[in-house]
């Protein structure tokens, strides 16, 4: 079968002798592919560097060339048809002096660049439309600074263009890794390639000669984020303590929907005030890098077999469920922390909660006590405990426990437990 390929203006020349069998390939006769076609070629406007594009009705393969005196940058196209006359586009007057475009050769468009300066270049298709082809000049690192902030600290990426920045952390190393491709580091940074900055706390190199990829160290028990400006040109990496990070910390708001459980003489109702603790404890704790799941997130009725069930399937590290007390004698007030007799470790963790918590708000204890009779510290596959806030019966009490300060000092005491508790080497 002969194979033949032609530009799309040649199409109705040819058309007529063709005998057409619908198929790709007519069984012993001929095969048409046709060439994709020139559609547009111009200037970035919204772009922050010099960038080109080359827009083709397909995908295209290419080749460049660099030429010097005069300096002048080539790109062939290959298997594009050029419809009309040669044609030269005039230049953005900051890089390219003009562009001009002409039919190579029948299967090959030539674009020839006329620079005013050499200037590290890439070409490349379009991460949005494989059909467009971008010239652009490179992207340089301008400047990469750190910012302390307490025991962490920002680190701060400027560059010329867009960055377009790929983070991977090494747990083995401890360090993240920013790899931005398509970018060269700029002359103020290229003293600083290889080498230590900021105490250590970074390294910058160039891979090749068209890659710079950033090292970053993370301390143990600190966690990062990774994030870009509007523009994308700047890139800020945030470095923070992260105590709980890797802990998955399951938390039961107690009751819920036809349950209200203790209802205060005031009208406060227990299932409400633990769900608004334990949300304000969720925010703490993530803050912290712990993954935190909840039983339940609304005003809805669980059965203590299904809030068991979902902690248990969750693998959680700890189990605490969030409750208010009540008593027919409205004297009575004080914090309770609840477990299970024969598990040790809910001791221990009730232990550790009890004394940070106890330090924040100064509330009379009552004690770690010791149930066989409660299903959630009984039938827990992880340390669980059942954490009574106070009496909602007792009048200063239930006045304390509605108010956002008091909320946040059992909160800040109740993060600050785990943190110890998960800290705490075994048998101390």
């Amino acid at each position: 079968m002969t194979r033949i390929r032609y530009g799309w203006s040649l199409i109705w020349n040819i058309w007529s002798g063709i005998n057409w069998s619908g198929g790709p390939a007519c069984r012993g006769g001929l095969r048409l592919d046709f060439n994709v076609v020139l559609k547009d070629i111009g200037f970035q406007l919204v772009s922050a560097v010099p960038e080109i594009y080359v827009e083709t009705s397909g995908p295209v393969q290419y080749k460049v060339d660099f030429l010097m005196n005069p300096h002048r940058l080539i790109i062939d196209l290959w298997d594009v048809t050029l419809t009309g006359p040669a044609l030269t586009v005039p230049g953005n007057e900051t890089w390219v002096k003009s562009i001009r475009v002409s039919q190579f050769d029948p299967q090959t468009i030539r674009l020839v660049l006329d620079i005013k300066e050499p200037r590290n270049c890439v070409v490349g298709i379009d991460e949005t439309n494989p059909a467009r082809l971008l010239i652009k000049t490179m992207t340089e690192l301008l400047e990469a600074t750190w910012h302390p902030d307490g025991d962490g600290g920002r680190l701060v990426l400027k560059g010329s263009g867009r960055l377009p920045a790929e983070p991977r952390y090494d747990p083995k190393t401890g360090k993240l890794y920013i790899r931005i491709p398509q970018t060269k580091l700029g002359d103020a940074l290229q003293a600083a390639a290889g080498a230590d900055a900021a105490g250590s706390v970074f390294k910058l190199r160039e891979q090749d000669s068209s890659t710079v990829e950033v090292e970053l160290a993370i301390p143990r028990g600190h966690d990062y984020s990774v994030t870009w400006n509007q523009d994308r040109r700047e890139i800020t990496v945030e470095v923070k303590n992260a105590p709980l990070s890797g802990k998955v910390i399951i938390l039961d708001p107690g009751h819920g929907g036809a349950d209200a459980g203790a209802i205060s003489p005031s009208g406060l109702r227990e299932k409400e005030l633990n769900l608004v603790v334990a949300l304000r404890l969720k925010q703490k704790l993530e803050a912290l890098g712990a993954e935190v799941l909840l039983t339940r997130e609304d005003d809805r009725y669980l059965w203590l077999y299904d809030r068991v069930a979902i902690a248990n399937r969750a693998g959680g590290a700890v189990l605490l469920s969030i409750h208010a007390n009540n008593h027919d004698n409205r004297k009575i007030h004080g914090l309770e922390i609840w477990h299970h007799p024969d598990r040790s470790e809910s001791a221990v963790l009730a232990k550790a909660l009890a004394e940070a918590v106890l330090a924040r708000t100064n509330q009379h204890f009552r004690g770690i006590m010791a149930s066989k009779d409660f299903v959630l510290p009984r039938e827990a596959q992880m340390p669980a405990v059942i954490f009574e806030m106070g009496f909602v019966s007792n009048q200063d009490e239930e006045k304390l426990l509605k108010t956002e300060e008091f909320q946040d000092k059992i909160t800040d005491g109740i993060s600050q437990g785990l943190i110890a508790y998960f800290h705490t080497p075994a048998g101390q």
